[in-house]
């Protein structure tokens, strides 16, 4: 295990350029941390590794067409941006972003291997 805390800093998928604009997920919390709209495969991973920070919209008609995670709360304390890393590492589909500007959180998505999750 990496120095980190994750396994293969390598995992996080590079699907695009950093600096385009996102259409978050509307369930997400208002802040930085959100998930981006239908792209959700319903891994559940991140939920996994964060539970308090990350919900799970279950679609209602139970075939998950319209199943989603997102961010329920938004990261406050030390811990819970530790967690919110992993969540965006964890996460299977490179659907996990960050639009915030915290010198901090950056270097430790840096760390994670998902720089590419940064929206500049």
């Amino acid at each position: 295990m990496a120095e980190s805390g994750f396994a293969d800093p390598r995992v996080c998928i590079i699907w695009g350029m950093s600096t385009r604009r996102l259409e978050a997920y509307s369930e997400n919390a208002p802040g930085p941390f959100h998930v981006q709209k239908d792209l959700c495969i319903v891994c559940r991973a991140p939920e996994s590794v964060a539970p308090d920070l990350i919900g799970f919209h279950r679609d209602p008609s139970g075939t998950d067409a319209e199943s989603h995670c997102y961010f329920k709360k938004q990261p406050q304390t030390p811990e819970e941006i530790d967690r919110a890393v992993k969540a965006v590492w964890a996460n299977c589909c490179s659907c996990y972003w960050y639009a915030g500007s915290d010198p901090k959180v950056k270097k430790k998505l840096k760390e994670a291997g998902c720089e590419s999750t940064i929206e500049e």
